[in-house]
This record gives C-alpha cells, structure tokens and sequence, in this order.
C-alpha cells in the first residue's frame, strides 16, 4: 500500500501566542528542567499538570525549552482543536478552539 493508503490523524495545534504564554509561565514559576506543562482532560474542558516527557508525546517548544507535552491519545481526541491564548480585564486564559485546516 503506498503512503496515500494512510490514514493521518489531525495534530492538536498550538498557536505563538499560546506556546508564548507557556513559555513566560514556566519562567516566571521557575519550573526545574525536565518539568512542563502537560495538557490533561479534565470534566468537560482540560486543564494542566507538571509532568516529565514520555515516549510518545508530542512536545512543543518555545525559545529552545520545552512548553507543553500532549498524549498521543489525547492528540487522537482532540488533534481537530487549536489552543490559543486570550486576554480580558488583564487575565490571560487558555482556550481551545476548532483547527482551521
């Protein structure tokens, strides 16, 4: 079978902005090498944990560090969202949103 007989997930995505904010976050906290931000299904929405690398996840980076980890099985779930960042009355929040493709 050639390799349009593959089926291709969609990866979860992760704007600038976002990976930015992370970023600052882990600075600004002084995570110790080898922890980061890990995206975690949580009730209806997600949330984060500290958490080390493992083998399958996907790690996005910022500035040379790692910002985020997400489970290869979560991508499954959720790789047709975007996380992005917003603002409002001076609160960055994380949000996920339908990917454009």
């Amino acid at each position: 079978m050639g390799l349009a007989g593959w089926y291709t997930a969609p990866m979860f995505q992760v704007t600038e902005a976002a990976l930015d904010a992370l970023y600052k976050g882990r600075v600004d906290s002084g995570h110790a090498e080898g922890e980061v931000m890990r995206l975690i299904s949580q009730g209806d929405g997600f949330g984060f944990k500290l958490d080390s690398p493992g083998m399958t996840d996907l790690v996005y980076r910022h500035n040379g560090q790692e910002v985020l980890l997400v489970a290869s099985s979560l991508n499954r779930t959720m790789g047709h969202l975007r996380m992005d960042v917003v603002s409002s009355n001076g609160k960055r929040s994380f949000v996920l949103e339908r990917a454009e493709r």
